[in-house]
């Protein structure tokens, strides 16, 4: 389930692309920037791991790519239709609940629902995701939290 090479111009292919932890940060843990990202997604993925209702974490935009120092850490949650009954502990609220990640980061961080179910609105909400503002096919890299990979895929 190995990430695909990077286009000529530094970036994924377009689609959805599973991966391992250890696997991003092989490929996209060089550098001091790119080692303080890896440290905060260290961070979201452990506190992520505590909560069932948490499936995956989803990664785009620079700090997936061939950049040298990217700016941030663009990322989101996929969740169960369930999550909003989730108590989030106080020292993960910067991870996942935006308001809190605002105050602490002065940035915008959120989290997807995507519903397991029906599939149409999953499939709908995941085509979402992978699509930039324009409807262009973007890169996703997606680290799954609850090992349900039964084959490799990409969703171009």
């Amino acid at each position: 389930m190995a990430l695909p090479d990077l286009t000529t111009d530094g970036w994924l292919p377009p689609g959805l692309h599973a991966a391992p932890m250890a696997e991003v940060k092989a490929r996209f843990g060089g550098g001091a920037a790119r080692q303080r990202h890896l440290e905060l997604l260290r961070q979201v993925v452990t506190a992520a791991r505590s909560y069932e209702t948490i499936k995956r974490v989803l990664l785009w935009g620079s700090f997936v790519s061939a950049k040298p120092e990217p700016n941030d850490l663009d990322y989101s949650l996929v969740v169960s239709v369930f999550h909003h009954t989730t108590v989030v502990a106080p020292e993960h609220r910067r991870f996942f609940v935006p308001f809190d990640a605002r105050q602490f980061y002065g940035v915008d961080r959120g989290y997807l629902v995507i519903p397991d179910y029906p599939l149409e609105r999953h499939t709908e909400l995941l085509d979402f995701v992978c699509r930039d503002r324009h409807r262009s096919p973007n890169e996703i890299v997606e680290i799954n939290l609850r090992g349900e990979f039964a084959v490799d895929r990409v969703v171009p």
